[in-house]
């Protein structure tokens, strides 16, 4: 089937009527709170164990931030967050009401500087809110496409990094080489979503590619983390056509 034309440079992706009538309504504070609320009773169980991993008093980055529950939740424990989110609607609902030690960025981290197409998948109707990528697997029938601004997280050059959280729908690899200077520097623990359907990959080749960084691999079970050797690959691709018990975020940590 023949990809259907890209959308002009300059597109955003629109809102709903709902979003338009929640924005307006809901204030911002008020929409984060129960975001948040929302998130710490359904959504990924790593956000519970944030205070447990990520060191008081440096720096955190979270790339990928989306609507920001995870820069709020950061906020409450390192000195200060570094928040990257390059889609423009989402980036417009990230900033409305920040924590004041946190920064937002509207770059996608890559492996270069310039310009990038970050993908916008289309879902049941509707551009997606959560999977925009610049990872090309991303783009289906419908996909719209949006001019952002890319950098390395190394041309930062951040001092004091404590914590880093990546979460880009496949791209992980670009992340991780344009943030090595970074990692090998500063020695961050992070948190890291690998997923084999996003990037085309095996996990073991995902995760080899983190711990040759000089990391040690962990993942969360009933609210515990457990060591690598203990992961099963194979039980977790059963699992993830069930997403019974199906792992899909990794935490790294300097040896």
């Amino acid at each position: 089937m023949s990809m259907p034309a890209e959308v002009p440079a300059g597109w955003t992706p629109p809102y709903s009527f709902e979003e338009r009538v929640k924005y307006a309504l809901v204030p911002p504070r008020l929409y984060m709170w129960r975001l948040i609320r929302k998130h710490l009773r359904k959504g990924e169980p790593e956000l519970k164990i944030l205070p447990q991993i990520v060191p008081k008093g440096r720096i955190a980055i979270d790339v990928g931030a989306n609507k920001g529950v995870y820069s709020h939740l950061l906020a409450r424990v390192a000195q200060s967050v570094e928040a990257f989110e390059p889609n423009p609607k989402i980036y417009r609902i990230l900033t409305r009401a920040l924590p004041r030690n946190v920064t937002a960025h509207q770059v996608a981290l890559s492996d270069r500087v310039g310009t990038a197409e970050l993908i916008v998948p289309m879902y049941g109707g509707g551009f997606s809110n959560q999977t925009a990528s610049l990872n090309p697997r991303k783009r289906n029938e419908g996909a719209g496409v949006v001019k952002v601004a890319q950098r390395t997280l190394d041309s930062y050059g951040f001092n004091n990094v404590g914590f880093i959280k990546i979460d880009v729908e496949g791209f992980e690899a670009a992340v991780l080489a344009g943030a090595k200077e970074t990692i090998l520097r500063e020695r961050p623990v992070m948190q890291i979503e690998l997923e084999e359907q996003h990037t085309g990959l095996t996990i073991e080749e995902c995760l080899a590619s983190v711990t040759s960084l000089g990391m040690e691999a962990f993942f969360l079970r009933d609210g515990t983390l457990r060591p690598i050797a203990e992961f099963d690959p194979v039980r977790n691709r059963e699992a993830f056509k069930t997403r019974d018990g199906y792992i899909n975020n990794f935490i790294f940590k300097p040896k």
